[in-house]
C-alpha cells in the first residue's frame, strides 16, 4: 500500500482551513475525572504550522470550562488540554459545547456544531477500518515467515480489498459532507490510503462546491501542482544510494551523527510534534521497534519541530525511547533539501552499510520488511 501524505496535508489531521466568515464563538464543556489543569483553544494554520493558542484557561473545580475566540472564517480549531489528548473543534457554531470523560475520552459528547460531530464520528469508524488492516498486515508478516505462499496470496488481496473500502468510505464521505472544514480534514485522512490523482480530485470536487473557501482553492492548486509532477515511487532518487550524513543535537545537546550507526539497519523517521499522521503512527513504530531493536536495528528520529518543549513532551507522550535529534528548524532544516522532504511522517530505511533500501514505509510495512530481512 502506497502512503501519500503531502506537505499541506501534513497539517490536515489536526488542523485549519477557511471559507466564509463566522466571527466570534465561544467553546465550553464539562470535563471529569481530570486533574486540575490548563485547557487550550488553539488554531493551526494551513501547511502545518504551529498552533496558535487563541484563548486559554485553568479547568474550574467542577471541571467546566469556557473559551472565546475569533475566527475569520470556517476551520479546524483544537481544544488542547494540558494533560491529555486534543479535540478536534469546527466553528460552524456560535456556540459549541463539550463534555468530556477522561476515562472514556474518545466517547465525548458535542453540542452546537454539527461539522464538530461529523469528525468525531467519522474518526471513530476510520480508526476501525484502519485498525482491521493493520491486523490484515500483522498477518501478511506471519504468513511471509511461515513462506505460506498461497494464504499470502488470499491475504494480499484482503489487504487490496481493505484499502480499497477505505478509500471508498472516505471519498463518500468527502462528497457529502455540507462542512468545507470537515472536507478539507478529510482529504488530508484519505492522503494515507489515495493516491495523488485520487486526492486532487476530490480536492477539486471540494473547491467547486465552496469557490470562496481558500483552504479548498490551494489545496486544490497544490495537489494539481503534485499530480502532475509526483514521479512513481520505484524511481526515488535515493534508493541504492547512500545516505546523506546528518549530524544534529540530540535531546541533551550533544551531536549524533548518522554515521555512527553504522553496522546496523536503521530507520530514519522525519517526524513532528504537531504532526497529527507522525503522531497517530507512533504507536505501531514503537510495537516495530520492540520487535526488532535486539536484531540489530534501531531507529532515528529526526524532529521537524521548532519548539524544543513540544518536542520533547511528544517524545515522552508517545513513549519513543530511541535516539531523537534536531535543529528545531521545522522546513528550513537542512535535512528537508537533502533528503527531498515533502512531507512528513517521511522515513527512510538503511542497511549496515549506509545505502537506502527503502523510503516511505509505514508501519506494517516496515514489519514485512524487517522480517524478510532478519527472517
Amino acid at each position: 500500500m502506497k502512503k501519500i501524505i503531502l506537505p499541506f496535508l501534513v497539517a490536515i489531521l489536526l488542523f485549519a482551513c477557511q471559507e466564509k466568515k463566522h466571527g466570534a464563538f465561544v467553546v465550553s464543556g464539562l470535563v471529569t475525572n481530570a486533574p486540575e489543569q490548563k485547557i487550550l483553544l488553539q488554531e493551526i494554520p494551513f501547511a502545518g504550522e504551529q498552533p496558535i493558542t487563541l484563548d486559554s484557561t485553568t479547568l474550574k473545580k467542577n471541571g467546566t470550562f469556557e473559551l472565546r475566540a475569533m475566527g475569520k472564517e470556517e476551520g479546524l480549531y483544537r481544544l488542547q488540554l494540558e494533560k491529555g489528548p486534543a479535540i478536534l473543534v469546527v466553528n460552524d457554531g456560535k456556540s459549541i459545547r463539550l463534555t468530556i470523560d477522561m476515562n472514556h475520552f474518545r466517547q465525548y459528547q458535542v453540542e452546537g456544531s454539527e461539522a464538530t460531530l461529523a469528525i468525531h464520528n467519522l474518526m471513530e469508524s476510520y480508526q476501525t477500518k484502519d485498525s482491521t488492516l493493520y491486523q490484515t498486515f500483522i498477518l501478511l508478516d506471519s504468513l511471509q515467515k511461515q513462506k505460506n505462499d498461497s494464504a499470502m496470496t488470499v491475504a494480499l488481496g484482503q489487504r487490496d480489498l481493505q484499502v480499497k473500502a477505505i478509500n471508498s468510505f472516505i471519498s463518500d464521505f468527502i462528497k457529502k459532507s455540507p462542512s468545507p472544514a470537515v472536507k478539507y480534514y478529510a482529504i488530508g485522512l484519505a492522503s494515507r490510503t489515495m493516491q495523488t490523482e485520487e486526492l486532487k480530485n476530490l480536492a477539486i470536487a471540494s473547491a467547486n462546491d465552496f469557490k470562496e473557501h481558500s483552504g479548498l482553492a490551494k489545496l486544490k492548486s497544490l495537489l494539481t501542482v503534485q499530480s502532475a509532477t509526483a514521479p512513481p515511487a520505484a524511481n526515488d532518487p535515493l534508493i541504492n544510494k547512500q545516505a546523506p550524513e546528518i549530524s544534529l543535537p540530540d535531546v541533551n545537546g550533544k551531536m549524533v551523527s548518522l554515521s555512527s550507526f553504522k553496522g546496523k539497519y536503521v530507520l530514519i523517521d522525519f517526524w513532528a510534534s504537531w504532526c497529527g499522521p507522525c503522531r497517530a503512527e507512533n504507536p505501531k513504530l514503537v510495537a516495530v521497534y520492540q520487535k526488532y531493536k535486539n536484531k540489530n536495528f534501531t531507529i532515528l528520529g529526526v524532529s521537524l519541530d521548532e519548539e524544543k518543549e513540544y518536542w520533547l513532551q511528544a517524545i515522552k507522550a508517545d513513549q519513543l525511547t530511541w535516539t531523537h535529534i534536531s535543529d528545531l528548524k521545522k522546513w528550513e532544516s537542512k535535512v528537508v533539501p537533502e533528503y527531498g522532504i515533502e512531507s512528513i511522517p517521511y522515513s527512510v530505511l538503511i542497511d549496515p552499510s549506509g545505502k537506502v533500501i527503502a523510503t516511505k514505509l509505514r508501519s506494517a510495512e516496515l514489519d514485512l520488511q524487517l522480517a524478510q530481512i532478519f527472517k
